[in-house]
């Protein structure tokens, strides 16, 4: 199973039918060798916002992902991220330019702007270390090996559980899809955060 086809894969609960989904992004550790969360936009009754799974509460279907987390607990994640950027400021209440103790112009009414730009499209931060990699992230990420790059990033490889990740799928610059093993491959994050992925 690749990562690419789930996704935009559609998700659905195991009990409560207004609760439905689709998959956006799926975080992995650090060391490649299993997905940490699930990213999916979730509609309720409320509303749709960002929700992070666990795979643990998903199970693969044919046609869908099946959710078994509790539908209170998926309820009250989408209405805290819906409230938290649903906080109006009325831009023409502010002054347009505004000065500051060091002869710095600032607009507040633009910063009041961008605030009321924000959606509950946003991703939410993992529950972790934050050493965590997106699969949006790696796809396109270059792959060395020695000294020089042989290739590129195209896709994630799934056992049949969607608990491990058995490899890495690198498209060469001969446009040849070849598969590395997740414990051949190290990951690095440049001091501007840039990700390197090399053989070891």
């Amino acid at each position: 199973m690749n990562a690419s086809t789930l996704i935009g894969r559609k998700m659905t609960h195991a009990t409560d039918t207004e609760i439905v989904g689709e998959v956006t992004d799926i975080l992995f550790d650090r060391s490649l060798k299993a997905p940490a969360f699930v990213l999916a936009s979730i509609t309720t009754a409320r509303g749709t916002a960002p929700v992070l799974f666990s795979p643990a509460v998903l199970a693969l279907d044919d046609e869908a992902i099946r959710i078994s987390a509790h539908p209170d607990d998926i309820a009250a994640r989408v209405d805290a991220t819906i409230d938290a950027t649903n906080v109006a400021v009325a831009p023409g209440d502010l002054p347009s330019t505004f000065i500051g103790p060091f002869g710095n112009a600032f607009s507040p009414s633009m910063i009041a702007a961008l605030f009321n730009a924000r959606t509950a499209s946003e991703r939410p931060d993992p529950p972790t270390d934050g050493d965590g990699v997106w699969f949006s992230e790696l796809l396109g990420t270059p792959v060395r090996a020695h000294v020089s790059d042989i290739g590129h990033v195209s896709d994630m490889i799934f056992d049949d559980h969607f608990t491990v990740c058995e490899g890495v799928e690198i498209k060469t610059y001969e446009q040849q899809a070849t598969i590395a093993l997740t414990k051949d491959l190290q990951v690095k994050r440049t001091p501007d955060g840039t990700l390197l992925l090399a053989f070891i």
